[in-house]
């Protein structure tokens, strides 16, 4: 089985591949009922498939994988998606939970508070290289082979260690959210977001406080009407199934 955690499709498309390849379900943590209680069976495979934010895995995910009942000598692995680098935080969470094997995957960046989007030859260079990482995964994951192929970055550790619980604690933040005048009121974006955290109110999009940064909201908005402060003005939007 593998569980994934997907803002604008780059974990889900990685975890339906390792999925067809491995002719096992993918299936989305926000998908589940909260009090859902996931038993994993003696010798079974299970891997969990998410995005990196700030150099770390998203708090709903750290937590869902803390709190499965895993049987006896099962095979756990996990592929963190990132623009370029993951930190070492996946590192810290494997030992935890004693997580066998672990990938970072390049997938293209969809944090378009930070920097715009990548270039239409980018992206396709990153996909393409992405399913032949996939392969490599899925032979290794079959094999039950026990292997850390995480790319940690330039200060990986310290970025892990400070710059994540800095973004967790203030950098995550639904205030700065707000829709222009092109805001027509479909709802995309209610239907998008992972954690059910925006509702429509007199027909333009209201958010709650949970958030993780995701920019699914953002980035799915058909009319490019959803901002985030003054970061996101100008910048392209970028989910997966748009390319």
């Amino acid at each position: 089985m593998i569980y994934y955690f997907s803002g604008t499709g780059n974990s889900e498309w990685v975890a339906k591949e390792l999925a067809v390849r491995l002719q096992t379900e993918a299936i989305a943590i926000t998908s589940l009922e909260k009090q859902t209680i996931i038993e994993v069976g003696d010798g079974e495979t299970v891997g969990f498939i998410f995005p990196i934010h700030a150099w770390a895995p998203p708090k709903i995910m750290a937590e869902f994988i803390k709190h499965i009942n895993y049987g006896k000598d099962t095979f756990k692995f996990m592929v963190g998606t990132c623009e370029s680098e993951a930190g070492t935080a996946m590192k810290k969470l494997a030992k935890e939970i004693g997580i066998q094997s672990g990938y970072s995957v390049s997938m293209p960046n969809n944090y378009i508070i930070g920097t715009n989007v990548d270039t239409p030859e980018t992206i396709d260079k990153k996909i393409k290289a992405a399913k032949i990482q996939i392969e490599n995964i899925c032979d290794e994951v079959k094999a039950k082979e026990k292997v850390w192929k995480v790319a940690k970055g330039w200060l990986g550790g310290i970025k892990s260690v400070i710059a994540a619980p800095m973004f967790q604690k203030y950098a995550i933040s639904t205030k700065p959210f707000h829709v222009e005048e092109s805001c027509i009121g479909c709802g995309v974006c209610v239907r998008s977001c992972p954690l059910h955290s925006i509702k429509l109110v007199e027909n333009k999009p209201v958010w709650d406080k949970a958030c993780t940064q995701c920019l699914s909201c953002i980035n799915h908005c058909p009319k490019e009407a959803i901002q985030y402060g003054e970061k996101t003005k100008g910048k392209a939007r970028y989910f997966l199934k748009n390319i």
